[in-house]
């Protein structure tokens, strides 16, 4: 008998079709290919009665289908010099393709062979599979209808490369009846992690991410927490629910966490945030009584990543007098819900719909004061009133009533659940067998470690340069373009990181030039009057091959002519240093950086840098 607790979390699950394989996956029905020159129509159908099956059976909590094609390489019609593939659904939606058993005779750099997704609609190459380097890539949300799969033979005109296309998954794109998933889409009632502004809300919101979680059967999405170990070594070990993926087959490698998907103000933001992923994890150990997972990211995190390693206390005896749950309520931006009363240890066993018990004692339960969860919360971090994780959220009832109970899987029965390393929590997360019951909290980036980049671009009489793209990339990826003060500024970024900033400007190549500067230089070559200062030797260079030449004074003659409205060689400006690196050996002060924009032919310094 189900019991009334729902499953918190969307995910993903199955495949409509006709066709039952031995494994008892549904498989998508794949209608012939009508070919018109290099073009073939793959159109995939299935049964309204085989939907509304899977619905039914699957309660309305999933949301992206992972569809079985049986379709590969060698199963693929091959047309001319490239042949292009579009996917026909009947309805609109959105698709990602599952490229499986990828293998390509000869490199593809020098054999010419391809196989990428074109977007027709913009005229350019949307994704790239060849040149993932893997033997297996999901590639990102599409629209079948202005999006095809190309697939380009060698130089030597043969189709080598052998792939099968195992999985489509599929969302139907949300109607004014739907609401959707992502972000703007949770209830109204759950408040902005940023709303919280304290010492304690700021430490326990940087170790959420919210986490897309990819298996045979679909795709779909829950939360979970960076937690530190009592090394503090900044083992990327993530802790979520064993529910989240409980009778699914995963495909750990293609799981994806989602860092920084939040508002910056309790309000929510007009857009959706930009965010950082980072893709793949190791199953490390999981627990049904508790209902724990612990995965291990299959990469470090970045030195600039804003997260901090939760810190957790697994006292036995001890329950929260005040709760906070970080969370992804429906994949949305990040939010928390508070309990301001005690939490109870669950006395009883729970039923739970997926058809399992769990026992006594192995959660909190406890109804929020503020706010809720929904779908995709599942795996949220607990912490308690002094920002130490305790649990993680399993289920209850959605929505935000605070009549209705929530349940929590104990951090501390997770510790020494199991009778193997593989159903514990202690082995991983305190590998010294330290025996501390509470750790701290670990930020990435420690306040000691936090600096500013920041610099200002002026020419060389000292005028603000504006308009000049500053890029930053290395250990953080920034772009500015300076205002009429020629600054630009990057704050928090660690010091234990790289960085590469550089300065670009390509507009009005005539801004500053005269016949005045076309003599200086002609003196220069002529030794009469040669320049003082090397921004001069730059600034002359039209034809950017670090020589002076008589060719220099052709080129900006012309431009100043109007016989060419660029410079062939060079951009307008160019910019002293070239590009700065800052390092953790960096031996000047990196919120005091210089740049020198230098207008090209420009020597007698006149240009107008407010252009």
């Amino acid at each position: 008998m189900r019991s009334s607790f729902s499953h918190f979390f969307s995910i993903v699950v199955i495949v409509f079709a006709f066709v039952t394989s031995a494994e008892g996956q549904l498989e998508a029905r794949i209608e012939p290919a009508r070919l018109q020159d290099s073009l073939s129509t793959i159109s995939i159908r299935w049964d309204e009665k085989d939907e509304q099956k899977w619905h039914d059976e699957n309660d309305g909590m999933l949301d992206i289908m992972g569809i079985s094609t049986g379709l590969s390489s060698a199963s693929l019609a091959k047309v001319g010099h490239a042949t292009t593939y579009f996917f026909d659904f009947e309805d609109d939606a959105t698709i990602e393709l599952l490229i499986d058993d990828m293998h390509f005779a000869s490199d593809p750099s020098t054999s010419g062979e391809m196989l990428v997704l074109f977007d027709f609609k913009a005229g350019k190459i949307f994704y790239d599979f060849a040149m993932q380097g893997k033997k297996r890539a999901l590639s990102p949300p599409f629209d079948p209808k202005t999006v095809g799969l190309v697939w380009r033979r060698t130089h030597t005109l043969s189709y080598e490369a052998t792939f099968s296309i195992s999985k489509i998954y599929y969302q139907k794109t949300p109607d004014a009846r739907t609401r959707g998933i992502g972000f703007n889409t949770a209830l109204p009632c759950h408040p902005n992690a940023a709303c919280r502004q304290d010492s304690i809300g700021q430490l326990i919101s940087n170790s959420a991410v919210r986490m897309r979680m990819v298996m045979e059967e679909g795709i779909g999405w829950c939360t979970g927490a960076f937690v530190n170990t009592t090394r503090n070594d900044k083992t990327p070990y993530l802790l979520s629910a064993y529910h989240c993926q409980y009778d699914y087959t995963p495909l750990y490698d293609m799981w994806r966490f989602d860092f920084k998907y939040k508002s910056h103000a309790c309000q929510n933001p007009n857009e959706e945030p930009d965010f950082t992923s980072l893709t793949g994890c190791t199953l490390i150990s999981l627990g049904q009584e508790s209902d724990f997972l612990l995965v291990l990211l299959d990469e470090e995190i970045p030195v600039n990543e804003q997260v901090t390693f939760a810190g957790w206390d697994r006292d036995e005896d001890a329950k929260p007098d005040t709760s906070y749950l970080i969370h992804h309520p429906n994949a949305d931006i990040r939010k928390i819900s508070t309990c301001v009363n005690e939490a109870t240890i669950h006395p009883n066993s729970i039923n739970w719909t997926e058809g399992y018990t769990t026992p006594s004692h192995h959660h909190f339960r406890m109804k929020f004061t503020e706010g809720g969860h929904q779908p995709g919360s599942s795996g949220g971090p607990l912490f308690n009133e002094n920002g130490l994780l305790v649990g993680q959220l399993h289920g209850g009832t959605t929505g935000c009533e605070a009549e209705n109970n929530t349940y929590i899987g104990r951090f501390s029965k997770s510790w020494n659940l199991g009778a193997t390393a593989q159903e514990r929590l202690g082995d991983w997360l305190d590998p010294d067998q330290t025996g501390l019951k509470q750790v701290a909290s670990l930020p990435n980036i420690d306040s000691d470690d936090a600096i500013t980049l920041r610099g200002v671009v002026r020419d060389p009489s000292g005028n603000p340069v504006k308009n000049a793209v500053v890029t930053i990339t290395g250990s953080a990826q920034e772009e500015y373009v300076t205002d009429a003060d020629g600054v630009f500024e990057l704050p928090g970024v660690n010091r234990n990181g790289t960085y590469t900033i550089r300065a670009e400007k390509n507009d009005n190549p005539v801004n500053g030039l005269n016949a005045l500067d076309l003599v200086a230089i002609q003196k220069h070559l002529l030794g009469k009057d040669t320049f003082d200062f090397n921004w001069q030797l730059i600034a002359a260079d039209a034809t950017h091959n670090d020589d002076l030449s008589v060719g220099d004074i052709v080129v900006l003659l012309r431009l100043l002519l109007g016989k060419i409205n660029v410079l062939p060689s060079s951009p307008s400006w160019r910019f002293d240093p070239q590009e700065i690196v800052v390092d953790p050996d960096f031996p000047d002060d990196p919120s005091s950086l210089e740049i020198m924009g230098i207008k090209i032919g420009d020597v007698n310094g006149t240009a107008n840098a407010s252009e």
